[in-house]
């Protein structure tokens, strides 16, 4: 039925339509519901009689009388009714269609019955269904502590576990469901399960574990007559068993168990019905790990005269690792050049030769190599490696020609990525290159183009060399700008522009940006992008200290978008980040009017409310918000920071205040705000050296040398009685203090008055 005795559902059922009808009830006068003595006798009368039941005469006419049980029920007794009330007020919930209000149905009847399978199972699915899936595991985990012996369940819960990344945990779901001893052993479920465990196995590194399970598989597909196969299992199976006798074979090589991978890639060659080429490659891989290292090459010889390619660059790399144990390395290159004489069309293998003439020094030949192989196909694979025999051999102008073809093919940025990070580690090499395209550049017409301009950008922001990455940045947008390509005009220009408007604000050349973004607006190009580009530039106006016009620029963009909240936003942050309180409350207390259901942004309203109220010396107020935000959310670490530091900064709620940064500061131990207020909390505690090594740590963090962090740090040192240490900190303090934009006079002024006393 649903996990209830079936008087209890009963019993269920009755009390879930006793409210209404003493609802009813309650609505018939008094004199109606108590009959005079006549009246019972007519009635007496009529019960004699049978009765035929008409629509004119509701069921709730009748009297309706208390259940008087003959022995009273127990506390757990009444907590089971209520809970199979709940249960079935959830179904029929459900059977309208109505899956949350079941969910918190069946969720009240799970806190009144919490040893009910049933329930979480129910709960299970439609937690899943509503994409609850952390309350689904939990559920699952409850489900399976009360029934050890059910494996299905154990089974999803572990594939839920895996389909979030938590391997270890979904593989020890998986294993219970195995073990259990429910399960037969023989069934198509377990040998799944087991093949799911292989998986995971594998992807955790544990390979013992994982040969032991496809034991299992094997023998199920080796012996399909020995297991009760479903249709379904069976055909999930076989759909792939050749790729899969494949990768038993690979793992049984890996654990040592050499006959087996045998048995297993031989099973592969047969429901692959390929060439034999394929089961002469692994057979290969098990002589050479039986260290029989002649019929290994004797072998893999079957695979390179059938001129496959399957295994791509591996084939010509176990080729490598064959004659060097054979301590005949000097023969890979002839044997290179006599398969690749053979084999004209396999990219792989003219690569992998090319690769090897470079590292010999043979420069002429490896590019000849990779050359004719791309040939007019602008192949990214044979280009990453062309960059690679360039990059080594430092020839510069062909390398930038090679760069611009390489990010010109659809994955060509990616598969150079790891070329780029090794250049840009070589400040020599970028300054070389640089130079070069420098010289590129200045000719007529410019030997640098919109692609190879931007990456040696790129790689001049990288390396620091930030003013050849402005120029370059700069020199590629108006190449893309005259291009004579559309798309090319409108996607690169925008990509370029987000790039180098990243690389100014890293810098902090707010006024530059200003320039750039202002042509951008202007630009028809960008059009589209119009509202978006306006924000980063009254973003960066207000950031290089022009606030009129950074206003002025936001009002443009919430007259074209008037119902877009992170531009009122933005408005509100002008005058905050301005020091404008008076301004800055009355616009942030109109966002939190105009868009209260902007969870994130109400937030970050709220915290900066706050703060205005402390700046202007309303501590009352500034407290009041967010000890109405921490009720709300008691375990967020930037509240808790927050309202822990108001409080240290007054000298109050000292205990309270460490515990609240305690709480921040674990969910981000190396967090500058968080370990800056720690030591501040600490040092008006009095522990002035545990203060110390808290401040010292937020201080030589990024970002550390902020005014506040180093006046704090400067405190700390003159309690410890070394003054001249802390009178250096309060000098750099006020030069951080003096160069904020816009300055913190009060801050200023405080710190001044440090040093002159």
């Amino acid at each position: 039925m649903c996990g209830f005795p079936k008087m209890v559902i009963i019993l269920a059922c009755q009390f879930m339509l006793l409210p209404g009808l003493l609802v009813f009830n309650a609505l018939i006068p008094l004199s109606a519901k108590m009959p005079d003595k006549k009246e019972a006798a007519k009635q007496t009368q009529k019960q004699s009689t049978p009765k035929v039941f008409s629509l004119e005469e509701g069921i709730a006419d009748d009297v309706v009388l208390p259940l008087t049980p003959l022995k009273p029920r127990t506390p757990d007794e009444l907590k089971e009714v209520d809970s199979a009330a709940w249960y079935m007020t959830g179904r029929m919930r459900e059977a309208r269609n109505d899956f949350i209000g079941a969910y918190e149905a069946y969720k009240k009847a799970m806190e009144l019955n919490p040893n009910s399978v049933e329930i979480y199972r129910v709960l299970i699915r439609l937690a899943s269904g509503l994409d609850k899936t952390d309350e689904a595991i939990k559920y699952a985990q409850k489900a399976v502590e009360l029934d050890p012996e059910d494996y299905e369940l154990m089974r999803k819960l572990g594939l839920h576990m895996a389909g979030q990344g938590r391997f270890e945990e979904a593989v020890t779901f998986l294993k219970k469901a195995s073990d259990s001893p429910s399960i037969d052993k023989k069934s198509g479920v377990y040998v799944i399960i087991k093949h799911d465990q292989a998986n995971l196995y594998e992807r955790l590194g544990k390979n013992e574990e994982a040969a032991q399970c496809w034991e299992v598989v094997f023998n199920a597909l080796s012996n399909p007559d020995q297991y009760t196969f479903e249709y379904n299992s069976r055909s999930q199976l076989e759909a792939k068993q050749g790729k899969l006798f494949e990768r038993m074979g690979q793992s049984f090589l890996e654990t040592d168990r050499l006959k087996r991978a045998v048995e297993a890639f031989n099973k592969a060659a047969e429901s692959q019905k390929g060439r034999p080429g394929v089961l002469k490659y692994h057979l290969a891989q098990v002589y050479f790990r039986s260290k029989q290292y002649q019929k290994a090459l004797n072998a893999l010889q079957v695979y390179y005269d059938e001129q496959l390619q399957s295994k791509g660059r591996k084939a010509y790399e176990f080729l490598a690792e064959i004659l060097k144990a054979l301590n005949r390395s000097d023969e890979l290159i002839p044997k290179l050049e006599k398969l690749a004489q053979k084999d004209r069309f396999n990219r792989t293998l003219h690569y992998y030769l090319a690769e090897q003439y470079g590292a010999q020094g043979r420069f002429d030949e490896a590019e000849k190599t990779y050359l004719d192989s791309i040939g007019k196909s602008s192949d990214s694979e044979g280009l990453a490696g062309l960059i690679t025999l360039y990059q080594k051999n430092h020839k510069y102008e062909k390398l930038i020609a090679t760069l611009s073809k390489a990010i010109q093919t659809g994955d060509g940025i990616q598969k150079i990525q790891s070329n780029l990070q090794e250049m840009s580690k070589d400040e020599k090499f970028v300054r070389a290159l640089i130079a070069e395209a420098q010289k590129l550049k200045a000719k007529n017409p410019p030997g640098v183009d919109v692609f190879s301009g931007f990456i040696i950008a790129k790689l001049a922001a990288e390396a620091h060399q930030d003013k050849a990455a402005r120029e370059f940045y700069q020199f590629a947008m108006d190449s893309a700008e005259r291009h004579a390509k559309p798309q090319i005009r409108g996607n690169w220009t925008l990509l370029i522009l987000q790039e180098y408007s990243q690389l100014l604000r890293e810098e902090n050349q707010y006024g530059e940006l200003s320039m750039l973004l202002q042509k951008a607006v202007e630009n028809p190009l960008l059009a589209p992008q119009r509202n978006n580009l306006l924000y980063f530039l009254a973003d960066a106006r207000e950031r290089n200290g022009e606030t009129e016009a950074a206003l002025k620029v936001n009002a443009e963009a919430r007259q074209t978008a008037p119902k877009f909240p992170l531009l009122d936003y933005q408005h509100a942050w002008i005058y905050y980040h301005n020091r404008d309180w008076k301004n800055a409350i009355v616009q942030l207390q109109n966002f939190l009017k105009k868009y209260p259901r902007q969870k994130e942004r109400v937030y970050q309203v709220k915290m900066m409310l706050s703060n205005v109220y402390v700046q202007q010396g309303d501590l009352a107020k500034g407290e009041a918000i967010l000890e109405e935000m921490l009720a709300e959310d008691p375990e967020n670490p930037s509240i808790n920071n927050d309202l822990g530091y108001l409080y240290a900064d007054q000298g109050k709620n000292l205990e309270k205040a460490e515990k609240m940064i305690r709480i921040a500061l674990k969910s981000e131990p190396n967090n500058m705000a968080y370990l800056d207020s720690m030591g501040w909390v600490l040092f008006k505690r009095q522990k002035y050296e545990e203060a110390l090594e808290y401040l010292e740590k937020a201080s030589k963090l990024p970002g550390g040398g902020d005014s506040t962090i180093l006046d704090h740090l400067a405190d700390c040192y003159h309690k410890l009685g070394k003054t001249e240490k802390a009178k250096e900190l309060w000098k750099s303090a006020l030069e951080e203090a003096q160069k904020s934009s816009p300055p913190d006079a009060k801050m200023i002024e405080q710190i001044q008055q440090k040093l002159d006393q």
